[in-house]
């Protein structure tokens, strides 16, 4: 993956990890495409929510990537599985339980409009556009889900390319715990 495709992908999941989080009690698996102009290719993946704690599973050209965050952590994992390493970095993860509203916990990121509702996948959402205060995040329009206060879609718009995020095949059930975790053998790197 090239420089500017690495650029966009974070630009784009920058707004999965900004956002994601779940109402309490909430768990559920889908299936996750990410199509970027820049790229070229869609890349997809899996992502797991059990409570606050996040998992992704990225296909990528260089291998699988993974992403934890387990609930309430401070850091996040970046897992490389083929290499059996991990890098960690702080976790800028915010989170919305049934109390909070996307507008408000995003107000110091720029601006925010609400424009309306649309169901994804069988799910109503809450359609956000967000003007980032930071030009080089461009622009953003967001679906959450009330019911799993998570964004099933997420339409970027940067410097550099458009960028669509979008979960389908959603499943709720319970997750193992074990998900969440770092798992045993892996070596800390840094960059």
């Amino acid at each position: 993956m090239h420089c500017k495709s690495k650029g966009i992908l974070r630009a784009a999941l920058f707004l999965v990890f900004l956002l994601a989080g779940s109402a309490l009690g909430a768990e559920f698996t889908a299936d996750m495409v990410i199509s970027s102009k820049a790229a070229g290719a869609d890349m997809t993946g899996k992502v797991f929510v059990k409570g606050n704690a996040l998992r992704q599973e990225l296909d990528t050209p260089v291998g699988v990537q993974t992403t934890i965050i387990p609930s309430g952590a401070a850091v996040m994992y970046v897992l490389l599985p083929g290499q059996k390493m991990y890098m960690e970095i702080p976790n800028t993860q915010v989170t919305l339980d049934s109390s909070e509203n996307l507008e408000a916990k995003m107000a110091n990121q720029g601006k925010v409009t609400k424009k309306g509702s649309e169901t994804i996948g069988g799910y109503s959402c809450d359609v956000y556009h967000i003007v980032y205060s930071d030009k080089n995040l461009g622009e953003g329009t967001v679906w959450v889900s009330g019911e799993l206060n998570y964004p099933l879609k997420i339409f970027t718009v940067t410097l550099q390319d458009t960028a669509t995020i979008l979960y389908k095949n959603i499943r709720q059930g319970k997750l193992d715990n074990g998900l969440f975790s770092l798992p045993a053998g892996y070596k800390k790197f840094s960059m």
